[in-house]
């Protein structure tokens, strides 16, 4: 497909704020699909990371709850698990409020 070169700076500009390549944005606006900013991505990307972390310290809370361990290793990981789920209310309301 050829492109103006109005069209393709607009097409560069469209992928540079978004984080997407020129083909995944001309791939969404074909199928009228929204085109994320890279803000947004940045923010799931948190969220994801967080999630992991949380499973993370699940499995760490079951693996000491199953081998009856030291009490101050099971606060440790609960003290762990409350400051990200702190951390995992901190994003989501950002984005709420941000919407």
């Amino acid at each position: 497909m050829r492109l103006t070169d109005a069209h393709a700076v607009h097409l560069d500009n469209l992928a540079g704020a978004s984080g997407l390549t020129r083909n995944e944005v001309m791939r969404r606006l074909l199928s009228s699909t929204k085109i994320p900013s890279a803000r947004a991505r940045q923010e799931v990307q948190d969220i994801l990371r967080i999630q992991r972390e949380q499973n993370r310290l699940g499995g760490l809370l079951k693996k000491a709850l199953t081998e009856r361990a030291e009490k101050t290793e099971l606060r440790r990981t609960l003290i762990e698990v409350e400051r990200n789920g702190a951390e995992l209310r901190r994003v989501l309301a950002h984005l709420v409020r941000s919407r």
